[in-house]
């Protein structure tokens, strides 16, 4: 599954004091992601739907001054974003003396894996596929220890997430149907912002992606998006991603900053 902008210090600033500018001078050296996929859940009592939990995830990069870019579009739509990390990029080195850096998130904790330089990463829940509620993970945050001088790094505790409804064609298997008009909606609060992924793959690799920024409650899939996209490749699948994020950051006492990342992400389509 694993296939941002960074926000001005007013925004984080208000949240925690120990948060830094992220927006200026070098860049980062660290990012760690807390990814919380969520699905369509239904409470058998009350018939309500909300969103549950079927996987959770952590990545942790270092690339001392050498992150590679994912920022998010401030507006419109961007082709071919790697928000998804499956590596630290070419300027990647692991953390000194560091071999698994452990994690703990509420009740959960574990380590993460070393999986190339510079890059860790874990499946951090068990009972995938779950309906466990979204904000019953949301609400901990994820706090890095034994990983050197990022130890005590925090993703930022995250808002809430209600039922995420899309209108419009969805195939349980194939997706959405290339050039449909899709009209997400979600009720969300507490969040820095949102954006929507169009994900095309094929035998569980991505084959083209492309991420707009939504604003709102809200967010429609029409010509925009689909005009950065090759309806002549062969897919198996065209998914939507539906995602809010908070973002945070901190400073290490050797002066190396980390960007966290909170995300909840509604996955259209869910494969094994």
């Amino acid at each position: 599954m694993r296939t941002l902008a960074l926000l001005s210090l007013p925004v984080l600033a208000a949240c925690n004091d120990q948060k830094i500018d992220l927006g200026g001078g070098v860049p980062p050296d660290a990012r760690l992601y807390a990814d919380v996929y969520t699905w369509e859940c239904e409470d058998t009592q009350t018939e309500e739907l909300y969103e549950g939990v079927f996987a959770y995830e952590l990545s942790l990069e270092y690339a001392p001054d050498a992150l590679a870019d994912r920022d998010l579009p401030s507006s419109g739509c961007s082709r071919g974003l790697d928000l998804f990390p499956g590596d630290a990029g070419a300027g990647a080195v692991d953390i000194p003396d560091v071999t698994a850096p452990s994690w703990v998130t509420g009740e959960y904790e574990g380590t993460l894996s070393h999986e190339a330089d510079g890059f860790y990463a874990a499946d951090a829940f068990d009972n995938r596929a779950s309906c466990i509620p979204a904000d019953d993970l949301l609400s901990d945050g994820a706090s890095l220890s034994d990983a050197g001088p990022f130890s005590g790094a925090s993703a930022p505790r995250a808002g809430s997430l209600g039922n995420v409804v899309i209108e419009g064609e969805v195939d349980g298997e194939s997706g959405i149907p290339f050039g449909a008009q899709i009209t997400a909606s979600w009720d969300a609060s507490g969040w820095d912002r949102s954006w929507v992924q169009v994900r095309r793959e094929k035998d569980g690799g991505l084959i083209e992606s492309v991420t707009c920024a939504a604003s709102g409650d809200s967010y429609t899939l029409d010509d925009d998006a689909w005009s950065l996209l090759n309806d002549a490749l062969e897919v198996d699948v065209t998914n939507l991603y539906v995602a809010v994020e908070a973002a945070g950051g901190s400073q290490t006492a050797d002066g190396q900053e980390i960007v966290t990342y909170t995300r909840a992400m509604h996955v259209a389509v869910v494969q094994d």
